[in-house]
């Protein structure tokens, strides 16, 4: 006897707390969907320090008597269920009556909250679970709540958490998906006293992602939808140019509840097969309503995930969905002209193709790199004597790329090119067969490498800098890797409350687009778990193989003897970053057997 007791009201609110508040971002999205719930159409919330030191959600909804808000305080207390019966048709976004008493047990708590129809209305003030005091305040209708000081009692947990600007990127997408999933509600989203967005709240979801997103997305969006016997979809897919490096921008709601799941994401990568690239993932938010009997949402303490009944007709609903809308649509891109802008300081020199009259060229010829050649500045594949290279010493990295290197590739005579994408030469030992986009990724990856280790690669300024608009989650993870950007040659001012200006871009090879390239190594910043360095050479793998030449680019003699020169003097000449090869060899050998001249 003695052994077991009972958990006192702190402990166990502290213990629940570990659950249900996670982070900033979990006590923002809980108190979003209790304003949600309450019938509010306008919402507004404010944030200071990443939510850590200050997080405010005010709302118009119904408000609370003084009864109400303080069982509110107390655990499993809740409006949304009266019975066991209740679990199977769930139709509010909160339930389970933990996520205040858990907030309040972690944090010091201020609410205040009015009813409509009375003078008068309540204020709670909650300092780690213990009342501090509960009386009559003047306050306007609905429910303000503000957190201040969050696990200023559990010091380990604040340990846990990530940068500031970080948890106010996870806090940024929390509320985008809220106001995604109620286009009927005006959202207000403030960051450290500055508004990162307000939704019109005109009930038009188009208006809404144009004002999270911005018109790039807004314009590329194909409408989709479908009615089944249990479930029906509706929502837009993006056309396949806007497809993006990670699955962020994946966005799946159930019954308007945002949740996250891998069958979804699946069923959306599957029907996007053929038209996207490997590892590219579309843009997509899409509502699933279904039968409140046929999914379950009480499985994850977070509601985040919910289990369906029958996975493979919600899997073929989603998949056949987006592909009727694919196939419905004209996605091939339309013919643009633009002025070639004098874009860099630093002077290039190039072959000149556009019209001197117009001075117009394609834009699409130029996404396919099909004047790439005429683009690439005819010094990169200038180098030094081999002689110079031959006895250098050798440097040797933890990941393999030496500064210095021997020539570990022989001597080789050019030949030519085999269909604008591979350079054939003669060696002292038979032919040697090089793939030039492969050995030209690897020849920039460690010329970047090198530079990236020695303080940063250079970078040219811009004449007309360009702006780019994101999201408020991807400026808070740009303003965190600011450094990174940097140092890989991004020069970048914030204009405007989405929007960044690029004044200075790195000087890589030809002319990539540098737009998309800028979102791709800013896709790759945002590495979730992936380590520091695997971060850095996953973002010089993307800069090498976007500004490498391409198969189909055509080489004079020149241009293929400097790179297969630069291939020799590389610290890992035989493969690409990618771990493709670079080079093949058909020894004299070889040749002869096969002209039947040896046995």
């Amino acid at each position: 006897m003695g052994k077991i007791h009972i958990l006192g009201e702190n402990i166990s609110n502290k213990i629940a707390a570990g659950e249900v508040v996670e982070r900033p971002a979990s006590v923002v999205k809980e108190l979003v969907e209790n304003s949600i719930d309450a019938g509010a159409n306008s919402i507004t919330v404010e944030i200071k320090d990443g939510g850590t030191t200050f997080i405010r959600v005010s709302d118009n909804g119904s408000g609370m008597d003084m009864d109400d808000a303080k069982n509110s305080f107390i655990r499993h207390a809740t409006s949304k269920i009266n019975s066991e019966d209740d679990l199977s048709s769930i139709k509010t976004l909160g339930f389970r009556g933990e996520a205040l008493a858990s907030i309040a047990a972690v944090s010091h708590v201020d609410m205040q909250t009015k009813l409509k129809q009375e003078t008068y209305g309540t204020r709670i003030e909650i300092h780690g679970g213990i009342y501090k005091f509960a009386g009559s305040t003047g306050c306007p209708d609905g429910t303000t709540i503000t957190v201040r000081n969050l696990f200023f009692n559990t010091p380990a947990r604040l340990k846990f958490l990530k940068k500031e600007s970080r948890e106010a990127a996870l806090i940024s997408d929390i509320v985008l998906k809220l106001s995604l999933s109620k286009p009927e509600i005006t959202f207000k989203y403030i960051n450290n006293k500055k508004l990162i967005f307000n939704t019109p709240g005109n009930n038009d979801l188009k208006s809404t992602i144009l004002s999270l997103y911005g018109k790039e997305y807004h314009d590329s969006l194909i409408d989709v939808s479908y009615k089944g016997n249990i479930l029906s979809i509706a929502g837009y897919i993006g056309r396949p140019e806007s497809a993006r490096s990670n699955r962020n921008f994946e966005t799946f709601f159930v019954n308007n509840r945002y949740i996250q799941n891998r069958m979804l994401c699946a069923a959306v990568e599957n029907a996007y097969k053929t038209y996207l690239p490997v590892n590219k993932f579309a843009f997509c938010i899409l509502f699933i309503s279904i039968c409140p009997e046929f999914v379950d949402v009480n499985v994850h303490p977070t509601k985040a995930e919910v289990r369906f009944q029958d996975e493979r007709e919600v899997f073929s609903a989603v998949f056949n969905t987006i592909r009727n809308g694919l196939a419905g649509e004209v996605i091939i891109p339309e013919f643009q002209e633009r002025e070639i802008p004098q874009k860099f300081e630093q002077k290039k020199f190039y072959e000149d193709i556009s019209s001197k009259e117009t001075g117009k060229v394609n834009d699409i010829a130029l996404e396919r790199n099909e004047y790439s050649k005429v683009y690439r500045p005819v010094e990169e594949f200038k180098i030094e004597d081999d002689e110079k290279t031959d006895n250098a010493p050798e440097e040797v990295h933890d990941d393999g790329v030496r500064t210095e290197s021997r020539n570990l590739i022989p001597p080789l005579i050019i030949i030519g090119q085999c269909n604008s994408t591979y350079i054939l030469a003669q060696g002292p030992d038979g032919l040697y067969i090089i793939d030039q986009h492969a050995a030209h990724e690897r020849v920039l990856f460690e010329k970047f490498k090198s530079s990236f280790e020695r303080g940063g690669i250079n970078s040219q300024k811009l004449l007309t800098p360009f702006v780019i608009e994101l999201t408020p989650q991807e400026i808070e993870i740009l303003k965190e890797n600011m450094e990174i950007m940097k140092k890989i040659g991004f020069e970048v001012d914030f204009f405007g409350n989405n929007s960044v200006m690029l004044r200075a871009v790195p000087i890589v090879f030809g002319e990539p687009q540098l737009k998309k390239l800028f979102m791709e190594i800013l896709d790759l910043a945002n590495g979730g778990n992936t380590s520091a360095k695997s971060t850095i050479d996953n973002i010089l793998y993307t800069m090498a193989c976007r500004s490498a030449v391409k198969a189909n680019d055509k080489l004079n003699n020149i241009e293929m003897e400097g790179l297969v020169k630069m291939l020799r003097q590389a610290a890992n000449p035989y493969t690409c970053p990618h771990g493709r090869p670079t080079i093949i060899k058909i020894t004299e050998k070889e040749l002869e057997k096969k002209f039947k001249r040896i046995q």
